[in-house]
């Protein structure tokens, strides 16, 4: 008569141990939680699954050598990914999970603007107040750039492109270096928040503070289209000397094709900062080749070399300017853990998340992949709790990326 008594202990205790909540679970367990939340499938799956790959490098790295130290005890990073798919219904349900099921003490991502909008909009909006009902969970955002994100609440900080600082550098080196190219035209993604904000918060502002470049004609498209003979046919008429398109590969290849067969051949071509990786290369380096974007990443420091091969070796994972933030953040809040001082422990997680969050507040100044970063203060007026970094333009030679331009004391290193 014990043994069906038995049997059904032993499937009990399997399925707690198998239940989200059992398995590495806190200092008990000898883990630490950390969350992600990238677009693992669709149309954005390229750089979701390179962040995971690089987040992934950063923890193996971390546990390897001795995980970190937490109420005396050494314990080990325990990465727990979830698919967003760029769809922001499906990001809500995500980040429900990592906070209450997963109990993450921070989390990575999400990948697209479109869904960290809203995600972070679920987020307490006042620290300490009781009346929010909104999620106390902290974000350390690798990817979602849309200007602004972090504002949305004091437990978003960002690690993420400065685009409009980016474009008012790339607006100014035009009218310095090549003042005769006066004309410009612009394509962009209507449907896809960074292609839309890009073009409305950082090129268009930038030119027209600049006042030396005349806008001649804007095209939109949807993200996923494959069909440009009309937009195209618009550029070709408008002939202008500079063609930003601030547009992501999906859409690239197909557009740029068009801009081939009907002989558009603009002087100079200005891509979204996201192109910065292989996606483009492997899908159409032909068409591509000649476009300049700039990017806070490539492998122009022995450091960066050693990174980008050690991620691709292990995960076959890009390091591009989205994914290396991911390896990053990952190896700073290493640090930031242990300094600051949580139990781990399930009934103490959003005391621990608060502390964690403090602590990455004022961390100032860390050390990047290719160079110095710097966290703005969540005082700041223009971009609290996001980061300032190096810029560096990359332009396709030869189906690769190469620098066309870098600062000088990064060709040093």
């Amino acid at each position: 008569m014990r043994r069906p008594f038995v049997f059904a202990a032993a499937t009990l205790l399997a399925a707690c141990l198998l239940w989200p909540g059992w398995v590495g679970a806190f200092q008990s367990e000898g883990t630490v939680r950390i969350g992600g939340m990238w677009p693992l499938s669709g149309p954005a799956a390229f750089f979701g699954k390179a962040a995971h790959g690089l987040a992934s490098l950063a923890v193996d790295e971390i546990n390897e050598a001795g995980g970190l130290v937490v109420e005396g005890k050494r314990v080990k990073l325990a990465l727990h990914a979830q698919d967003e798919a760029c769809n922001a219904e499906q990001g809500l349900a995500v980040v429900k999970r990592l906070a209450t099921v997963d109990k993450v003490i921070f989390s990575l991502g999400p990948g697209c603007s479109s869904v960290a909008e809203p995600v972070f909009g679920t987020l307490q909006k006042k620290l300490g107040d009781a009346s929010d009902s909104g999620l106390q969970l902290l974000f350390f955002t690798d990817i979602a750039t849309k200007f602004g994100l972090a504002k949305l609440s004091p437990w978003v900080f960002r690690n993420t492109p400065d685009e409009p600082a980016m474009y008012d550098f790339v607006v100014k080196y035009l009218k310095e270096k090549h003042p005769d190219l006066k004309t410009v035209m612009v394509s962009y993604e209507s449907d896809f928040a960074h292609s839309a904000a890009t073009w409305n918060l950082a090129v268009k502002p930038a030119l027209e503070r600049h006042k030396h470049h005349q806008i001649v004609e804007v095209v939109d498209w949807r993200w996923l289209d494959n069909e440009f003979g009309a937009q195209v046919t618009r550029l070709r008429k408008a002939n202008a000397d500079v063609y930003f398109s601030l547009t992501h590969t999906p859409s690239t290849c197909p557009s740029m094709l068009e801009l081939k067969r009907q002989r558009v051949k603009p002087k100079m071509v200005i891509g979204i900062t996201s192109l910065a990786g292989t996606e483009v290369l492997q899908q159409c380096p032909d068409v591509a080749a000649g476009i300049i974007a700039p990017s806070n990443f490539a492998p122009i420091t022995p450091r960066a070399k050693q990174v980008a091969d050690k991620a691709w070796e292990r995960y076959k994972a890009d390091s591009n300017i989205h994914s290396v933030p991911a390896y990053e953040n990952v190896h700073l809040m290493k640090g930031l853990i242990e300094k600051a001082a949580i139990k781990n422990t399930e009934d103490t997680l959003l005391a621990d998340r608060r502390k964690l969050r403090d602590q990455l507040a004022k961390v100032g100044t860390f050390q990047g992949v290719v160079g110095k970063i710097t966290m703005r203060p969540e005082d700041d007026p223009v971009k609290p709790r996001d980061v300032d970094k190096d810029m560096i333009l990359v332009q396709i030679k030869a189906a690769k990326w190469d620098v066309f331009w870098a600062p000088e004391h990064l060709k040093r290193n």
